[in-house]
């Protein structure tokens, strides 16, 4: 009776793995991803290492601030900003992805709406930031941007019309866009 426990759970597990692997090439598909995959719309003299958030002119007006880094190896760098009001709520979140290469960025816009199973579609698209670039806005204040700018994934979310997403989508962007298309050194 344990085998078939667990051969059961084995079943499940494997189907819930494939499910995702198909689930983001259907996503994939429905944004077309081979055939914009790769293009930038500009010349890149190198990669992203790192984007130092806390270095920025953000608007937190007061906001407490938490910073947390990551280096997984895979992803050279997982970067994750939040702003706090003073009851805790988590009022803006920035999370900063530098992948190995150009593919690798945009490949985590379709990975991230994947994860957004039920309700993948629709996003807006636009040169709001970024080689490419999604976007969603609510009346409520709820305002969410995924870009990717050269091998940098960025996702902005925010919860209150106190501090826009796309504001610091922008802002990043300028930033990661000065970085790529400066040679080291200068």
């Amino acid at each position: 009776m344990l085998k078939i426990i667990r051969l059961s759970i084995l079943i499940v597990v494997m189907s819930l793995v494939c499910r995702g692997d198909a689930f983001l090439d259907d996503i994939m598909e429905d944004y077309d991803f081979t055939s914009w995959s790769g293009t930038t719309n500009a010349f890149y003299m190198a990669n992203v290492a790192t984007v130092d958030i806390s270095a920025l002119s953000l608007p937190t007006n007061g906001m407490s601030i938490s910073v947390k880094s990551i280096d997984d190896g895979d992803r050279r760098e997982n970067a994750l900003l939040v702003f706090r009001e003073p009851d805790n709520g988590i009022v803006l979140s920035v999370m900063v992805r530098c992948s190995s290469n150009v593919i690798g960025a945009q490949t985590e816009i379709m990975r991230r709406f994947s994860d957004f199973s039920l309700n993948p579609l629709p996003w807006v698209t636009n040169g709001l930031a970024g080689d490419r670039c999604y976007y969603k806005c609510a009346s409520n204040g709820y305002n969410y941007v995924a870009f990717a700018r050269n091998n940098v994934f960025v996702e902005a979310t925010s919860f209150t019309n106190v501090v826009s997403a796309t504001d610091i989508a922008v802002q990043l962007d300028a930033a990661i866009l000065n970085v790529s298309t400066n040679a080291p050194g200068m």
